[in-house]
């Protein structure tokens, strides 16, 4: 047996933060990976300046804000481990059909990957939701056509069970691990934690205008998000300059070009200069093979606009085969000597790009050049797990690309 390590200071053990719900939990582990940032502009010892004109694509409008509730029903949710009284965290925009893959070659994952994380399969693919708003720490919202019979043909091999419905939504609910589906007709939303079904209830009313939404009480996040508009992906919180009210990062693209857009949004009397906003990214350590990069700044307003032509967003990894994150609901028994994990439905993992964390606990590792599918299991020994361990499988999508496919804090891990 191993020693366990405890929680490191703090007050709040590793696993707590890794019961948080949300896009926070997954855009930190994501970040954490080898991966996904080699999809961001690299280093840069000069920085080339001229105009960048920013192509647009799909919605102009800030259509994900109607599933954004006002900061003061937050506080409702009682959440133990985020905590009533911090607010939102960060929070993604993506339209997963649409991230410059066919364009490009290779999409922009990244958002996609985040609000994945906090999402289960439930029969339809990614790539199938017109757009997904995650919400943090409230959930992940999926829009599209939704057809009730497959969610609930697809749950049935699965933890989920019926519960009480919620007005227009059928709800499933599981409690192996802390999950909640709500189903209607134009939409799937995703919540976590114990108090998950108020969560669901908050997103619901507030896409339905049944509660005041963020933007019609918060003037900061409102005027932010006029600006900003939409686009295949939007990130708060990946601004480069200092001291902004809020920032992100904005992500389009065209038939040669990505253009990686850092919007800021500054209090009276604090917007930087153009010469100040320069400094600060003079740097960055994104940026070498930009082939422009613009600087606006227009009170109290700054953008930062970066663009890639194709083979500089690829990043010189010619023949580097791109991997999408398969789309998977796992099953977990937790028992007293072992915690096993369940391909419960979903698309296929082939186990050669999968790293399976603790490696030592796993027993019968899956065979070389094997799949996970629908009904396969995997088994941790407890006896080999320290009180802070989780179980974690991360997905190399590419050779400098790796994201979260799956995590999980087991409660009978040894502690001796």
């Amino acid at each position: 047996m191993r020693q366990t390590t405890g929680d490191g200071g703090g007050g709040r053990s590793r696993r707590q933060l890794l019961r948080r719900s949300g896009v926070a939990l997954a855009a930190a582990t994501v970040g954490a990976s080898a991966g996904c940032t080699n999809l961001l502009p690299p280093a840069s010892r000069t920085i080339r300046y001229g105009d960048v004109d920013v192509p647009e694509r799909g919605e102009k409008a800030p259509v994900y804000r109607k599933w954004f509730p006002a900061e003061s029903e937050l506080s409702a949710l009682d959440d133990p481990v985020h905590g009533e009284d911090e607010g939102y965290g960060n929070w993604a925009y993506v339209t997963p059909g649409d991230l410059g893959a066919d364009q490009l070659g290779v999409p922009f994952d990244i958002g996609r990957g985040v609000v994945q994380a906090t999402m289960d399969y439930v029969g339809y693919p990614i790539a199938a939701y017109e757009r997904v708003v995650g919400v943090d720490p409230v959930g992940t919202v999926a829009e599209a056509n939704v057809d009730r019979d497959v969610v609930e043909r697809t749950l049935a091999s699965t933890n989920y069970e019926r519960t009480d419905d919620y007005r227009e939504y059928d709800v499933y609910d599981r409690t192996d691990v802390d999950r909640l589906v709500a189903v209607s007709d134009d939409a799937l939303v995703h919540a976590q934690g114990e108090n998950r079904r108020a969560k669901a209830r908050v997103l619901a009313d507030a896409g339905a205008g049944r509660v005041d939404r963020r933007h019609e009480v918060d003037e900061t996040f409102a005027a932010y998000t006029d600006h900003v508009g939409a686009a295949p992906t939007v990130l708060d919180a990946f601004g480069l300059v200092d001291g902004a009210a809020a920032s992100g990062l904005r992500f389009t693209f065209d038939e040669s070009s990505a253009y990686f857009v850092h919007e800021h949004a500054f209090a009276d009397g604090e917007t930087p200069s153009t010469g100040e906003v320069k400094r600060q990214i003079s740097g960055i350590t994104r940026g070498r093979r930009a082939t422009r990069v613009d600087v606006t700044v227009d009170d109290p307003f700054v953008r930062v606009a970066l663009r890639l032509d194709e083979s500089a967003y690829m990043g010189g990894d010619d023949g580097d085969e791109y991997r999408p994150l398969p789309f998977v609901t796992w099953g977990v028994e937790d028992g007293p000597d072992a915690v096993t994990i369940r391909h419960d439905a979903g698309e296929r993992v082939p186990v050669e790009y999968v790293d399976f964390d603790p490696a030592d606990a796993l027993r019968d590792p899956p065979a070389p050049g094997s799949t996970l599918e629908p009904g396969d299991e995997l088994a941790f020994a407890t006896e080999e797990m320290t009180d802070d361990d989780e179980i974690q499988f991360a997905y190399r999508q590419a050779e400098h690309a790796t994201s979260l496919l799956f995590h999980y804090a087991p409660e009978n891990a040894s502690t001796t």
